[in-house]
């Protein structure tokens, strides 16, 4: 018999802003069991450190059909602690003054800002001997006023509420409605909103299973992108907001690069797709719940070498996308979109005049096809599901 023990702690402490300032704290611990018997396979989660019911759920799930000769990965021993603590009452201060100079000025505040300490373990019969942590202060606010926008956002370190929202503010304060822009022009997406068209895309496209079940995954050394982008998966980025040296089944993470200057390079494997292709581990076993997909770390575009206001001073016509609605109804096997843009920032001859709301229709894959500049910072974006990103403004071609 194989046997692979997992543990995860996942500790929450934040404050929230509705109003007034609330704060909050919240814990999840549990504890997952995986066992190989007799060629086949039974896997189960109990919550807490309750591993004696996690094993006895799993061999109730024994019974599932022959997986013949796959075996638990070769695990490795691997050591990390990338953790920092945050004072919740000087959060509560900050956000409470922040929100009160907001006010002031026309606009209001809402919603919260957390940090997430995740701590997780993977023993197994195969040689897994893992133990790591990782933080990271998570950021959900909306901003109202003449142009309300939302800014969904991660950091790898403590950093300052206001730090994170001035950039954004300074953008769209003071502008009024205009028309929307009509034609062909150069649109700036927003790492938030470009997050939620690029991960469900990049988890169809770049996963060994969709591979191995006929799907339509990436083929190495097609063009599929810009000659400026370079799209990889990273955990062992500092800055990232996952920073894992080890996967969710013990298996030793590297840089995985899926598309290098626009050709795709390759795909993301956990350790029973590899093995159902005849291939190795990429290190990209993540555990959702029970179960274990193949999937990024730390999804990142590379940056290029252009501030935003460079970004926007070389659009004749165009706009920035600061935040989509309907990006969930995206069509994860062929990109396929159609979103309405909100706010979008109108731009005319490299200026900002003013902001907008239309619908947009097109395909994650022609956005990266069609990048005319990649800005220099990346921000990360965080999702509940363990999947962070490391994204930094896009410029593209579009049609409105």
């Amino acid at each position: 018999m194989e046997r692979e023990v997992y543990r995860l702690r996942e500790e929450r402490a934040g404050v929230s802003l509705e109003g007034s300032v609330r704060p909050f704290a919240r814990v999840r611990e549990f504890t997952a069991v995986r066992l190989i018997e007799n060629g086949k396979v039974g896997s189960a989660l109990a919550e807490g450190r309750d591993e004696g019911e996690a094993l006895r759920l799993a061999r109730e799930t024994l019974r599932f059909p022959r997986e013949e000769d796959y075996g638990l990965p070769s695990g490795c021993r691997a050591r990390w602690d990338r953790t920092f603590e945050v004072e919740v009452e000087d959060l509560a201060g900050e956000l409470s003054s922040l929100g009160e100079e907001l006010e002031r000025r026309g606009l209001s505040l809402s919603g919260t800002v957390e940090v997430i300490t995740r701590r997780f373990s993977v023993e197994s019969t195969a040689g897994a001997d893992v133990e790591g942590s990782h933080s990271l202060m998570r950021t959900d606010l909306e901003v109202g006023g003449a142009v309300p926008f939302q800014v969904f956002l991660g950091f790898s370190k403590r950093v300052e509420v206001e730090e994170i929202l001035n950039p954004y503010i300074n953008l769209v304060e003071g502008l009024g409605a205009v028309k929307p822009p009509e034609g062909r022009m150069e649109a700036i997406i927003a790492p938030t909103p470009f997050s939620d068209l690029l991960l469900p895309a990049a988890l169809w496209k770049f996963r060994g299973s969709v591979e191995v079940k006929g799907g339509t995954a990436a083929k190495p050394g097609k063009a599929i992108a810009s000659p400026l982008v370079t799209l990889l998966d990273d955990p062992l980025d500092e800055g990232s907001l996952r920073y894992v040296r080890a996967d969710d089944e013990g298996v030793r993470t590297r840089k995985n690069i899926l598309i290098e200057k626009g050709t795709a390079k390759g795909l993301l494997w956990d350790s029973h797709s590899a093995w159902m292709a005849g291939r190795e581990s990429t290190g990209n076993g993540i555990r959702i719940e029970e179960r274990i997909i193949d999937g990024p770390h730390n999804l990142t575009l590379a940056p290029g070498n252009r501030t935003l206001e460079e970004l926007i001073s070389e659009i004749d016509k165009g706009f920035i996308a600061l935040g989509l609605r309907g990006a969930n109804a995206l069509d994860r096997a062929t990109g396929d979109f159609s979103v309405v843009v909100t706010p979008a920032l109108v731009i005319e001859r490299g200026e900002v005049k003013g902001f907008s709301r239309f619908e947009l229709r097109g395909n994650v894959w022609e956005l990266l096809k069609n990048a005319t500049g990649i800005g220099k910072e990346l921000t990360g974006v965080w999702f509940d599901e363990g999947f962070s990103l490391s994204l930094p403004f896009l410029r593209t071609g579009v049609v409105v």
